[in-house]
């Protein structure tokens, strides 16, 4: 699979809502996203299949720490690789901007997510009880990250 992750800008935007939308129940509204590209710590990339955005991914990198803020694929794309290799995007630019930490949330139902991200090594670090508006659990996911 030729997927390549990179660097999304504003002419991205419209990809962005329609994978948004695509994959979640309350989606973000355009301008956050438009937020995200703007702040320095902020990584918005977006994961391109024979030229058409299949995925994207937003993160921050603060110290030494990097934060998974949102991960979507869309669903015609669900099951054939792009989370796992957005996941190893993240975790490439984590240990080059020298992260010692990676976090991130996911709703505790969401098997297929958590399952994903402990294939990559996180671990549950502790439960945020009725975290979403719609009353459900959050699990807090942590992967420390050797240092080189």
């Amino acid at each position: 699979m030729d997927l390549r992750v990179t660097p999304a800008s504003l002419a991205d935007l419209e990809e962005l809502d329609l994978l948004e939308r695509s994959s979640f129940q309350r989606p973000w509204a355009r301008e956050a996203f438009v937020a995200e590209l703007a702040r320095p710590f902020a990584r918005v990339d977006v994961a391109r299949l024979a030229g058409r955005a299949v995925g994207y991914l937003n993160y921050w990198l603060v110290a030494d720490e990097a934060s998974l803020l949102s991960i979507a694929v869309h669903p015609d794309h669900r099951q054939r690789g792009v989370a796992t290799r957005m996941v190893a995007h993240l975790l490439a630019q984590a240990r080059a901007a020298g992260a010692a930490l990676v976090t991130l949330e996911v709703r505790r139902g969401n098997a297929p997510a958590i399952a994903l991200y402990e294939r990559h090594g996180f671990g549950t670090a502790y439960v945020r009880r009725g975290y979403y508006p719609d009353g459900e659990d959050a699990v807090v996911m942590e992967l420390a990250l050797a240092a080189t």
